[in-house]
């Protein structure tokens, strides 16, 4: 275990940007951080989730992760592609979610253009499985 790392409070060992508690960036560490992001629905939520970090902090959006999934319909591109100006006002006026109405469009608008570039990429996926060409920063990790 390196220098930065802690025990949580469940006994694991995590980076210390997680902290030792509870939280959901101990749950982030744990499920997700580092994790190599598979399948269309997996890359379209991570892109989304970042859309919404944006002016936030990480731990805000992610301990809304559950939310988010039942708002874009389990991050199914078809069907937040299909998605309609009522949906955006039922969006804005839900609070389990971060009621951005200028975020809850672009998520609407990336699944119509997803959904249109589709055929020509076939999946946003590539070959290799990683995650937007991103390094596996697990390897890096402290613990």
């Amino acid at each position: 275990m390196g220098n930065d790392a802690i025990i949580g409070h469940d006994g694991k060992p995590r980076c210390s940007w997680a902290g030792a508690s509870d939280t959901a960036l101990a749950r982030y560490h744990d499920e997700v951080w580092g994790a190599r992001t598979y399948g269309d629905s997996a890359m379209f939520e991570a892109l989304t989730l970042g859309v919404f970090e944006v002016g936030l902090s990480w731990s805000i959006v992610f301990g809304k992760r559950d939310a988010f999934r039942r708002a874009f319909r389990n991050f199914n591109i078809a069907k937040v592609a299909a998605m309609a100006d009522r949906d955006v006002d039922r969006l804005v006026q839900d609070p389990s979610i971060i009621r951005n109405r200028g975020k809850i469009q672009a998520t609407i608008d990336n699944a119509r253009a997803m959904r249109s570039a589709s055929p020509s990429l076939g999946t946003l996926e590539r070959p290799t499985g990683t995650r937007l060409g991103l390094t596996d920063y697990r390897a890096n990790c402290a613990c």
